[in-house]
């Protein structure tokens, strides 16, 4: 059997491999990068069907990674806003691979990416009894 992920070009698996920590910020970062339009936690959390919570959370990720602009204002709105060329050419990458391969793209983050292997470390830390 192959390896599907293989499929994806090796400067797309870095990118993956260090800046989305999870399927849910694939999702959100496709999403944001699809249109121009500035969007709050509630909006995106909606139409990805994510608690805001959790959207917010995953937002926040993506700004601290250079991929989204943020505005606060009545309310806090992210748009998608690379920092650097490299950062738009990999998310372009990325939006290629997710319309033509979006499988391979989702395996590979649910298998190899830093949240994966964190949420794994976790399951060892040691926890108060309650």
């Amino acid at each position: 059997m192959t390896d599907s992920s293989s499929s994806l070009p090796t400067e797309l698996r870095a990118f993956l491999y260090s800046c989305i920590d999870s399927l849910e910020q694939v999702e959100l970062l496709v999403a944001l990068a699809r249109t121009d339009a500035a969007r709050t936690t509630r909006e995106i959390g909606a139409e990805l069907g994510l608690a805001e919570a959790s959207a917010r959370r995953h937002l926040e990720t993506l700004k601290a990674r250079g991929l989204l602009a943020v505005k606060v204002g009545d309310e806090v709105t992210y748009r998608y806003e690379p920092k650097t060329p490299e950062l738009a050419r990999y998310t372009d990458q990325l939006l290629q691979h997710y319309e033509t391969s979006r499988l391979d793209v989702l395996t590979y983050v649910s298998t190899t990416s830093r949240g994966t292997l964190k949420r794994f470390s976790d399951a060892f830390k040691l926890r108060d009894q309650e």
